[in-house]
């Protein structure tokens, strides 16, 4: 999680005004009464407004850095970079996928014209809970693999590529 908090605070300094702009506005939209931060419950509601079932406590920890249990700004950015990127979600499971995920490598390569992706949190991958209700469930690699074979990058010798 430290990289997506890393990430999403240098595209923010980085970013036009306008888009800065973005983000602050979708910050007061969770901190509705405006004391500069976001408690769970407003984190709670914020889902259940925007039509999500289920909020993950642990991903709000992750948020919080501090651990007090509010998010500030900086805190809250991680999140609205998910959401504007499209975040990547463990299809069986349903977990924020932060860090080194499974992505199937025959959706991944049909992603432009089908539009997604099929990906796994290490836990799901490792029970291969997906054999069942994936077609391609033959050929996973890792994310940080999957670029670099599909980059052009040779792989280092002896760098795990799993079937099955």
């Amino acid at each position: 999680m430290e990289e997506l908090h890393m990430a999403a605070s240098a595209y923010y300094r980085n970013a036009s005004n306008e888009l800065r702009q973005r983000a602050t506005e979708f910050f007061h939209s969770m901190d509705a009464n405006g004391d500069g931060g976001v408690s769970f419950n407003k984190f709670v509601q914020f889902f259940v407004h925007n039509g999500y079932n289920r909020v993950d406590r642990n991903f709000f920890r992750s948020l919080d850095r501090n651990g007090d249990g509010f998010l500030n700004f900086f805190e809250v950015l991680p999140f609205y970079y998910i959401l504007k990127t499209g975040g990547v979600w463990c299809d069986y499971c349903g977990i924020c996928l932060m860090g080194l995920y499974f992505t199937c490598v025959a959706c991944f390569d049909n992603a432009r014209a089908r539009g997604n992706t099929y990906d796994l949190c290490s836990t799901c991958y490792e029970a291969r809970r997906h054999q069942q209700q994936h077609p391609h469930h033959n050929y996973f690699l890792d994310s940080c693999v999957l670029l670099q074979a599909k980059a052009g990058l040779p792989l280092l010798a002896g760098a795990p590529i799993f079937t099955g």
